[in-house]
């Protein structure tokens, strides 16, 4: 019997990939709608049926999803943004009268992964080591935070509380001087003098300020349920910032797998989500942002041999997950690809 899988946001870079990946199921009949806001997406031509909808934001998002799901007979919802998990979390029931399973975490759950202050504090609560930070605010809070930072450590890191990704994110360094992006992505790198000059009357608040990590940087998929790890696969960022997606190195060193399983049982989490992980000067892993929804590149571990998309659905029907051995060492690089369409676009 065929499970029908709505993949919102499916409009990203890979997204037409992770739609081929959930169809290419070994142990299910899978299909597939996806959704994104933009008419064109790319991702149309690789689901079996695609519907532009509002964005996440928009008061008729909810409604226009469950009615999608009633269409369509639709199994499971894995939303695929922040703005979207967050808007059907708050209208779970209204989603799941329709006749599908939510996959992602209950409303005030989401709240607080959104929220970076509210992650670090309850994850210090829950006894997990964390970087020096302090959260801004006001202005002053701000101005006395980074002069702080600036004489305890020298270099560190200011951004918005609620952000997605690194998304206004500005880390201070000795070495550097006017702002310049890092490594192609939205964080931005400056001197102590620059940010005070230029940028920390704009900064959003509340604001967190905290101590400048270093790589090695992880991206963890993680699948779970009620707080139990089911499985955890770290992936190494070719390009620490992450943003533009250059690739992966899987592994998974002991210490990552038992971070990952204490921030699940932390959060009490089940279904899928993306740990961000950095390193501390001292060599320890910490972390940094625990998404919402699951990682776009969550397509490298399953290219590897992980399958979270098939675990995702065993998890749905009460089934064990594979039994699989975790990839070493293997790296998945990212390229272009193309597809060939008839005249009549299908």
């Amino acid at each position: 019997m065929t499970f029908r899988v709505l993949l919102t946001s499916a409009g990203g870079a890979l997204g037409p990939l992770n739609i081929r990946l959930l169809r290419a199921s070994r142990r299910y009949d899978v299909a597939v709608l996806a959704v994104d806001q933009r008419a064109d997406a790319a991702a149309r031509y690789f689901a079996d049926d695609f519907e532009q909808v509002p964005g996440g934001a928009a008061p008729e998002y909810c409604k226009t999803i469950a009615g999608l799901v009633e269409r369509h007979g639709v199994d499971l919802v894995l939303p695929a943004s922040d703005e979207e998990a967050l808007a059907l979390a708050g209208q779970r029931d209204m989603i799941e009268q329709a006749g599908a399973v939510l996959a992602c975490a209950p409303l005030e759950t989401l709240r607080i992964m959104s929220d970076k202050a509210r992650t670090y504090a309850l994850l210090e609560r829950e006894g997990i080591a964390m970087p020096a930070w302090v959260l801004a605010r006001t202005s002053e809070d701000l101005r006395n935070a980074v002069e702080k930072f600036a004489r305890e450590h020298g270099e560190f890191a200011v951004k918005p509380s609620q952000a997605r990704g690194n998304r206004g994110t500005i880390v201070v360094r000795r070495d550097a001087g006017e702002a310049q992006p890092y490594l192609g992505s939205r964080e931005l790198h400056m001197s102590h003098e620059v940010l005070a000059r230029d940028h920390l009357d704009h900064m959003p608040l509340p604001a967190v300020v905290m101590e400048k990590l270093v790589p090695p940087v992880w991206d963890i998929d993680v699948l779970a349920s009620n707080g139990r790890l089911i499985r955890a696969m770290p992936r190494r960022r070719m390009n620490p910032a992450g943003v533009p997606y250059t690739g992966s190195i899987l592994e998974a060193p002991g210490e990552l797998m038992e971070l990952a399983e204490r921030i699940t049982k932390a959060l009490k989490l089940s279904w899928l989500y993306d740990y961000d992980i950095m390193t501390t000067r001292e060599g320890k892993p910490a972390a940094i942002e625990i998404n919402p929804r699951p990682s776009g590149s969550i397509a490298a571990a399953i290219l590897a041999g992980v399958p979270f998309y098939d675990d995702l659905i065993a998890q749905v029907k009460g089934e064990a997950p594979a039994d699989v051995e975790l990839p070493s060492g293997v790296e998945v690089i990212p390229h272009l690809d193309c597809k060939v369409i008839s005249p009549s676009g299908g």
